[in-house]
């Protein structure tokens, strides 16, 4: 399907907003930049080939490291390095360049990594994948991000910005040093929370939200699934539609291994591939009693 090139810094609110997705494709991604943004949180700016799909907010890329580490840690490594999921945090596209942003934590061999490339290094992408966060719901908009989970609402808010939709933001981090400055959160209403009370309202997320007075029709949400379990049930509990982008294990991206297996609502042993099916869900398309059983 070919679609129009979009221009300009408003770019997100050219990408289109319905109509079947675009097939994902392999293309290679050039680092502009790679900086820390917060304790342990990284942001990777991409320089991407000006062809295919555009992603759409929620949607997300399969990573797999090329090149460009050259630290002596890293050598010797041996087995297949697996493709990692990424959410877009960021896309913008003008005067024929593309530029993907991604935010990662540096937690893990894949991300310890990633922390170590430099401008000029080359990575290995499949996408864009999985589904995106609808965009014609009503107003107002409740952006819920918890930890990582901030990542897809970043491109989620700037798209909403760019199309003149009214959206407020609730993000809430374990520690105030593991969050994003300000200046980079989209919204003009935001709250924190922090379990250390170093930003915002000491405690979570929900705490938050319990204090609010506020009407929010649409709710989206992303962040472990303990929290987004704790949003949809408040956001049942108020009448408001919810939708979620949930974290799984996302072996190959496609839903093919089904590694990213999660209990779907209705009668067990139906389940859901995040990767394929999602990763964005109306939050009631899932058993959230049976996931987080599985967690004890």
């Amino acid at each position: 399907m070919t679609r129009r090139p979009v221009q300009g810094r408003a770019a997100p609110d050219r990408a289109p907003a319905g109509g079947p997705l675009g097939e994902p494709a392999l293309f290679s991604g050039g680092v502009l930049r790679n900086q820390r943004v917060a304790a342990g949180l990284y942001e990777l700016l991409l320089a991407v080939p000006d062809a295919g799909d555009p992603p759409r907010p929620g949607q997300f890329v399969s990573l797999v490291l090329e090149s460009g580490v050259a630290q002596p840690e890293f050598e010797g490594l041996e087995g297949p390095l697996l493709r990692r999921p990424f959410s877009v945090a960021g896309f913008v596209q003008a005067r024929g360049r593309r530029r993907l942003k991604l935010l990662y934590a540096s937690v893990g061999r894949i991300t310890r990594r990633m922390a170590a490339l430099v401008p000029g290094a080359n990575i290995g992408l499949l996408g864009p994948l999985g589904t995106p966060f609808p965009l014609e719901v009503p107003e107002p908009i409740l952006l819920v991000g918890g930890g990582r989970g901030i990542a897809p609402l970043l491109y989620l808010g700037e798209t909403l910005a760019c199309r003149g939709r009214a959206f407020a933001l609730v993000y809430g981090a374990r520690r105030g040093a593991e969050m994003l400055p300000a200046g980079q959160l989209p919204g003009g209403s935001i709250w924190l929370a922090t379990e250390d009370g170093a930003r915002g309202r000491r405690g979570t997320v929900l705490d938050v939200l319990d204090g609010l007075r506020l009407e929010a029709p649409t709710v989206m949400a992303c962040g472990p699934h303990g929290m987004l379990a704790s949003v949809a049930g408040w956001s049942a509990a108020r009448g408001a539609a919810c939708w979620v982008s949930v974290e799984a294990v996302f072996g190959c991206g496609t839903g093919l291994c089904g590694g990213c297996a999660i209990p779907a609502a209705g009668k067990p042993p139906d389940f859901l591939w995040a990767c394929r099916q999602g990763p964005v869900l109306p939050a009631e398309s899932v058993d959230w009693e049976r996931w987080n059983a599985s967690d004890l």
